[in-house]
Formats: C-alpha cells, structure tokens, sequence
C-alpha cells in the first residue's frame, strides 16, 4: 500500500509538472497583475492578445491588452460605485450591434473569434465593460449637457452648410480566411478583383461566395456617406472609379472587394434664409488707399457694430447695414459667400462703384430633425469629452500592481 501511495504521489508531481510546462513558465490562471485589488490574471491577458490581434492590433500587443484590461476593470468598478447594473438583454444587443457593425452576425462573430482562440465569454466581457461605461456617461454626465447653447448650434450648422457631402452607392463581397488555408481568401479576393467587369457578375458572386448579411441582396450596401465609411475602405473606395471593382481590403480575418456602382456629391440641407451685413461706399479713393482701408478696418473692427462707428468719418449715407434675403443680394451674393461673420472684403461693382462689405450674420433656417441631429452630434461630443477626462483621473489615482 505504502509502495502504491508513493508511485501515485510520483505520478501527481509529473502530471502537475507536465500541466505547468504545458503552460510555459507562467501558470494561466494565475494573478498578473491587480487594478485597485481586482484580479487580472494570465489568462484574461492572453484570452485580451488573442482579441486584439483579430482586430488586426500591431505593435506591443501585450501591453496593449494589459491597458485595455485595466480600463475594463476601472469602467466596472467605477460603474458598480454607483449603482450602473446592465440586464443580459442589454449585453446581448449591444453585442449584437457591434457584430452587425462588423457586417456580421453575433454567431458569426463568435465563431471567427472561436477560431483565433477567443472564447463567447471572454467576448461578452469586454461588450459588458464598455456598455456600462457608456451607460454610466450618460446618467453622470448626461445632464449637464442637456442644454446647449444656441450658437454652439448654429455654428455647427454653419459648417455642415459650408460642407458638401461625398455619397458613394456600393455593392460588396466579404471573404473569410480560413487558418488552413490562409492564402486561399487572399487569391480569391484577387481573382474578382481582376476578374470581374460588371454590377450582374458581381452581385452573383456576392450570392454565392460573400460571408456578409448582404449576400441575399447581391452585395448591396445602397448609398453612403463616404466619411462614415470604416478608414480601413475609405482610400481604396476613393480611388475606385464608378463602374470598377476595388482592390481588396484586409480587416482581421476577412476580406472585402467593393463595386462602386456610383459616385455624387450633395449638399446639406441646411439653409439660409436672410443675410445680416454693412457696406461703406468708398468711391473715389485708388486702388491702394482702399486695401489699405479695408487692412485698417479688419484691424480695428472687431464685429459690424465696430464698422458702423468707424464709418463715422465718412458721409453718413456712405454706410448702409441691412438684412436681405439670399436670393435679393444681387451682385453682392457671390462676395459674401465668401466671407465668414465679421470678416470685410472689397467689392466693385459693373456700374465703377466701389464697396468695403461686412458680413454681420447669416440668419439661419432648418428643419427640427436636423437641428436635433446636430444637437445629438454635439452633445455626443461633449459626452466622450468628459468621460475621456473622468477616465483619466481615475486611471492616474488607480493603484495597478504587478505580480
């Protein structure tokens, strides 16, 4: 017996010894590191490389990972100190979502994940601590940016009206890598990309070989703006002309090839509806006089307010300020558009008259879904603002200790 007990203890140290080497020199479960007492182990490390490198992460992955994890740990603990509790509901759609944003499905998903090694729960980990960051936000910081300033808006406004919009109608076929054969969605990309010369064959390859949810509709992804389009296509896209099909794209484990159907530019919806500004008639001076005029006039007036008194040493009837619809502006429409509020330009007119033109403010028109979009942009903004900065304050006080 004693001689049994002696071989079976042998037997354990080897088994324990050959489970110790299996894992390198560094046992997986054990403790890494610690983010203000919470553990982070090895295995949540490694479970966090794995992830990463799916997403195509460069550089030092591990240090990377270790960041990532320790902002997860602050974000919940954070979260849990005041009261944040998220129902597995909630986890799920978000993860969801973000399959879909990847143009895939939660199963999809979680099967390529499975395949780079990363498990369902690890997965729906990092969902949950970047969902109860997001919820958290918005209940600390959400309402004190409930109320933003009107000419916060209007600026906004202001710069989507001055922007055009690029929109790029797309059809698109998604290939994935197969770890086996890894060259094998490379050559397939390649061959439709050099292969493929119209919409119909495009969309019928979409059909049978995409991995996309497009793939029942023949690839198409309709119009897009082309600056919400993911960085990773942008170029390419922009490079493509109408009626081709693009080079191939990598983006973790897939591939994507696009058939740019078309390409316009639109405007925005945002309109004007009256134009505040001032003129001061300056006939009779040379052409050097008035630059040095309109130089001594954007020097000292700081808004159309200032102009006025500083037309003072002028005839009074030189000076007009008046407000005129868009469409009455007449040979001072195209300067003005030029100009941004309180900025001055020079403008001779057929007749041999000539103008120093102040723009005092564009008056603004818009229909209530966009002024609450650019509401929604806005305080968005302000949000990732000041968790970005709450974030820093509490990882600068966290206490990490390394193992």
């Amino acid at each position: 017996m004693t001689t049994r007990l002696f071989t079976f203890v042998i037997l354990l140290i080897v088994f324990v010894a050959k489970l110790n080497f299996a894992y390198g020199q560094t046992n997986l479960f054990a403790t890494a590191l610690t983010v203000n007492g919470a553990a982070v182990s090895n295995y949540e490390i490694d479970q966090k490389v794995r992830y990463l490198r799916f997403l195509g992460e460069g550089g030092n992955i591990k240090s990377k990972a270790e960041e990532e994890l320790i902002k997860e740990k602050i974000y919940i603990q954070e979260t849990e100190r005041v009261g944040i509790d998220l129902t597995p509901k909630q986890i799920h759609t978000a993860a969801t979502d973000f399959a879909e944003s990847r143009n895939n499905s939660l199963n999809g998903l979680l099967n390529q994940l499975g395949r780079s090694g990363v498990n369902k729960e690890s997965f729906f980990g990092y969902i949950e601590a970047q969902l109860a960051w997001t919820e958290f936000a918005r209940s600390v910081f959400g309402p004190t940016i409930r109320d933003l300033p009107v000419p916060d808006v209007d600026e906004k406004l202001l710069l989507e009206y001055r922007t055009t919009t690029n929109l790029v109608n797309l059809l698109e076929i998604v290939i994935v890598i197969d770890e086996n054969n890894p060259d094998q969605a490379e050559q397939i990309a390649q061959e439709i990309y050099r292969s493929i010369r119209t919409p119909e064959d495009f969309s019928l390859t979409a059909r049978n070989y995409s991995a996309s949810s497009t793939r029942n509709e023949g690839g198409a992804v309709g119009w897009l703006n082309i600056d919400n389009v993911n960085s990773s296509f942008r170029n390419v896209i922009n490079r493509t002309a109408s009626g081709r099909v693009s080079e191939p794209v990598r983006v973790d484990n897939l591939y994507y090839v696009f058939f740019v159907l078309g390409k316009r530019t639109e405007s925005s919806s945002v309109n004007f509806v009256s134009i505040d500004y001032a003129t001061l008639r300056v006939d009779g001076l040379g052409a050097d006089q008035v630059s040095s005029l309109q130089g001594t006039v954007a020097n000292r007036s700081q808004n159309c307010e200032d102009f006025s008194e500083f037309s003072t040493q002028f005839n009074a009837e030189n000076f007009v300020r008046q407000t005129v619809e868009r469409a009455n502006l007449g040979a001072f429409a195209d300067p003005l558009s030029e100009l941004d509020n309180n900025e001055v330009s020079r403008v001779e007119l057929d007749d041999g008259s000539s103008y120093l033109v102040m723009l005092c403010k564009r008056n603004l028109v818009v229909d209530e879904e966009v002024r609450e979009r650019i509401l929604n942009n806005l305080r968005n903004r302000k949000l990732d603002d000041l968790s970005r900065n709450h974030y820093s304050k509490l990882r600068a006080a966290a206490i990490v200790r390394r193992k």
